[in-house]
């Protein structure tokens, strides 16, 4: 019996499970066959593609951005009545309904603009297309609207309309991009960037490579904060992507010539071509940009001019429907005359010490010179499986040239001669996966591989019978006469006298001493990475991302005599045959990392044009591998742990405003610092910085627009290490960081006679004191000269523009620090070795005038 009953049970409990089975296969096909997708695309009234507007569903969690092309594709929704809202903050918001059946949808939209409405700007900051209201980091955008208002031609220029990111540039090859008080030095040639500089999205951040013409611009981006699993391994605090302008469907361009004082010369063009209709298309564009330098050396010649010649080529090809290959070609060759590192201590050969006259006096018969030469070519692939889901791939490769030489001690007496010669070559590759998953989960995973291969030399030919006065200055020995007189005159010393070293005979002194170090580096690395925003919630969503990095740091250093004369000086120095550079034999190195850095963000959405976010993100500046003289040294990697919240707010296409306040921890604090004669990376310890960013713009009538930012940085030392010992730089500043920095500005239009234009953009940019190192003291070497810092100074900009609406004619007159204020872009340099340190002299009163003239066939 009892067998018989479990037999019965065996065959009942199937049954049921069977059929248990079968109804929840029926439902989940009724369920399947309930759901269904909507895809579209969303265009402005001129029929061009608006990438990055915000596609929501009312009452559901899904949200999509438009993609490069403008499309859409909301996927797994349910079916019955549904209301799609689009967004984007310069247009317009359009809500449509829809009554959704099974399978595939199509709804498209038309967004317009208000008469009055702020530039649209579309963001590529989380490697897919967005608007700035989407996006839970603090970040800021110019767009190529804003920069041809305001007549923005130069880095430093850009930076005032950015809170939080400054840029000084003293010869191109060797810029600085701080942000939130943070810069990079190349002392090593294993040491990498603080802030990643990025061209069209790839990585352009060694030093040489960093700097472009401004002209044929998209847009710029700034990302704030550790950005690792964004861009990559050289952003730890931070990313500047500069988006050049695309090859487009239509006939169009532009062309510009200027001209204006110091001799300014500029031509700038742009034409656009369809090639094959609606399958490929190019654009070309370039620049001639001329201007004397505004610093005359007495010697001969002018110091601190521009003379740039670039051009640039991209195609974009479409063989099918799902398939894009983008092609970019990009080439700038900088042929500059020297650099005016002045002296404020001695006086130029005319008697005079002010550096704000402008005149400079550097060693007589000799040509100084900032030559640079760059070629990048980047190749970007996309197969679209749909509109939120494609495969991309990225190819870059760029060789960079830099030949330099300057007078190191600003002076007439030619005591520091040097010349450096750096060769670059980067190739890079990243694949990335872009994916929508239910319209909820939107993000990216992939992989990337980046290659260097770089070479410095460096060229000393020191005239000893002048160089052996500051020593002594340095030495303090009693009586030692300057190396320049109050009036401008010079002698040389042939021998150093034997009283002054306690010697019985006096040591001639040469002067054609030469000598030559050699430094390279092959750097790799290995990443995977992934970034995804989840919708918990219609109003609150999560965003993570992670990165894996696996680098190899290759460095290698050689220093010896050129010639036959040796130095005097060395051989008192301990660094005999030479002087400055130590003699080494070929010596290298190579160590192997592995880091992790990532980042956690929460966003909740207020209302539809309003919301609030705060998030953690670890950086990480990788370690760094230096030669002191003979020894490898191994510096850690610095570490920083940032907690960022914000308030982002848009009301009527009309008016922005956000606000970003952000705390950062430093451990292992990388600064640069003369360590026995030579200027390395050291370990200042641990450091704290915290803030606020704010930017404001409104356009208040359909003829006026304001806008304006506001930083402020408080970036200190810590007083104690983490072991409770003092830190040398306890309490000090970060270099070339203002606590306090604003920039205000409005566009004024008014039309006269129906087709005439008249438009007036002043801005008035302003920074508090900077110190340019990170002691904050004099001069090491010798206390008794002055700090190296800048007072808080403002610079006044305008533009005027004249615009006819047809032909498409602008003529435009601007002019920058029209105040004419005295400041300095740089201070210390090598002199600063040899307790001379110099001074470079920021751009006086320019003014100029530039006629455009822009065309376009429509189809």
């Amino acid at each position: 019996m009892k067998y018989y009953y479990l037999s019965t049970f065996k065959k009942s409990g199937f049954r049921k499970l069977c059929i248990v089975f079968l109804l929840f296969a029926v439902a989940f096909d009724i369920s399947a066959q309930n759901r269904g997708d909507v895809h579209g695309k969303v265009i402005n009234l001129n029929q061009e593609a608006i990438a990055g507007a915000t596609v929501t569903i009312a009452g559901h969690s899904a949200e999509v951005n438009t993609n490069i092309d403008g499309e859409y594709s909301l996927q797994n929704l349910p079916t019955g009545k549904l209301s799609i809202t689009v967004s984007f903050t310069g247009y317009n918001t359009a809500t449509a309904d829809i009554d959704l059946q099974n399978g595939s949808n199509e709804l498209n939209f038309t967004l317009d603009r208000d008469a009055v409405a702020l530039e649209p700007v579309t963001i590529t900051a989380q490697q897919r297309e967005q608007q700035l209201l989407d996006i839970p980091i603090t970040m800021s955008t110019v767009g190529a609207q804003m920069l041809e208002n305001t007549n923005t031609r130069t880095m430093e220029q850009l930076a005032a309309l950015i809170p939080g990111l400054n840029i000084y540039i003293q010869t191109p090859h060797r810029p600085y991009f701080v942000i939130r008080g943070l810069t990079s030095d190349d002392l090593s040639l294993t040491e990498q960037p603080r802030v990643s500089v990025y061209y069209n999205n790839v990585p352009t951040s060694r030093y040489g490579m960093s700097v472009a013409a401004l002209y044929d611009m998209e847009r710029i981006e700034v990302a704030k904060g550790p950005q690792g699993t964004l861009f990559g391994r050289g952003s730890q605090i931070g990313a500047v992507n500069f988006i050049t302008k695309r090859s487009e469907h239509s006939f169009g361009g532009y062309l510009s010539a200027g001209i204006g004082n110091y001799a300014m010369k500029e031509v700038e063009g742009a034409i656009n071509l369809p090639i094959v209709k609606d399958k490929l298309f190019a654009r070309a564009s370039g620049i001639y940009s001329y201007q004397d330098g505004y610093v005359t050396n007495t010697s001969g010649g002018k110091l601190n001019g521009r003379n740039t010649t670039g051009g640039r080529f991209s195609a974009t090809y479409l063989p099918v429907k799902n398939l894009s290959f983008d092609l970019v070609v990009n080439y700038q060759k900088d042929d500059n005359p020297g650099t005016a590192f002045m002296s404020k201590r001695y006086p130029n050969a005319n008697g005079i010490s002010d550096i704000f006259q402008y005149e400079a006096s550097f060693d007589e018969g000799k040509t100084w010179y900032d030559k640079r030469e760059l070629l990048g070519t980047s190749l970007t692939a996309k197969y679209y499986f749909n509109e939120n889901n494609y495969l991309s791939s990225i190819t870059s490769y760029y060789n960079n040239t830099v030949d330099t030489r300057w007078d190191g001690d600003g002076t007439v007496a030619p005591a520091i001669d040097m010349a450096e010669a750096v060769r670059t070559k980067q190739f890079t590759q990243e694949l990335r996966y872009n994916f929508s998953v239910n319209s909820r989960l939107n993000g990216f995973v992939g992989a990337g591989y980046w290659r260097e291969n770089v070479t410095r030399k460096y060229w000393f030919g020191p005239d000893e019978q002048y160089m052996i006065y500051p020593l002594f200055e340095m030495m303090n020995i009693p009586g030692a006469p300057p190396m320049i007189q109050p009036d401008g005159t010079y002698y040389p010393m042939q021998a150093i006298p034997g009283a002054y070293l306690g010697l019985p005979y006096d040591l001639p002194l040469p002067t054609n001493h030469e000598e030559e170090s050699n430094y390279g580096a092959v750097n790799y690395a290995y990443d995977i990475f992934a970034d995804a925003t989840y919708k918990l919630l219609p109003k609150l969503s999560i965003t993570g991302g992670i990165r894996i990095t696996e680098e190899s740091f290759k460095t290698s250093t050689e220093a010896h005599l050129l010639g036959s004369v040796p130095s005097t000086l060395g051989s008192l120095l301990g660094s005999a045959p030479n002087f400055f550079f130590a003699p080494i034999a070929f010596t290298e190195a190579q160590r192997d990392f592995v880091s992790l850095t990532y980042r956690l963000n929460l966003k909740y959405d207020i209302s539809a044009s309003s919301n609030v976010y705060a998030g953690y993100a670890k950086g990480r500046r990788p370690n760094v591998l230096q030669f002191n003289s003979t020894q490898l040294e191994i510096m850690n990697a610095e570490k920083v742990h940032s907690f960022d919240a914000g308030f982002k707010w848009t009301a009527q296409q009309r008016f922005w405003f956000d606000m970003g306040v952000f705390y950062q921890l430093y451990n292992d604090f990388q600064t640069g610092k003369w360590i026995a004669g030579n200027y390395l990376t050291d370990n200042a310890g641990r450091a704290t910085s915290y803030g606020a960013e704010i930017t404001a713009k409104a356009a208040l009538l359909k003829y006026l627009e304001i806008f304006g930012n506001y930083a402020y940085i408080h970036a200190r030392f810590n007083d104690e290490d983490s072991d409770g010992n003092r830190q040398e730089y306890a309490g000090k500043t970060f270099r070339m960081t203002p606590e306090n920095s604003f920039s205000i500005g409005f566009n004024a239009k008014i039309d006269v006679f129906g087709n005439l234009q008249i438009a007036l953009t002043p801005t008035y940019s302003w920074k508090s004191h900077i110190w340019f190192d990170d002691s904050n003291d004099a001069v090491p070497e010798n206390p008794s000269l002055a700090r190296l810092e800048q007072d808080a100074f403002g610079l006044l900009n305008v533009n005027l523009a004249f615009r006819l609406h047809n032909p498409g004619l602008t003529l435009s007159v601007f002019g920058t620090n029209l105040t004419d204020e005295k400041y300095i872009i740089g201070a210390g340099n090598t002199g600063m070795m040899f307790g001379v340190p110099t001074y470079v002299p920021g751009l006086p009163r320019m003014f100029g005038a530039r006629l455009t003239w822009k065309f376009a066939c429509k189809d």
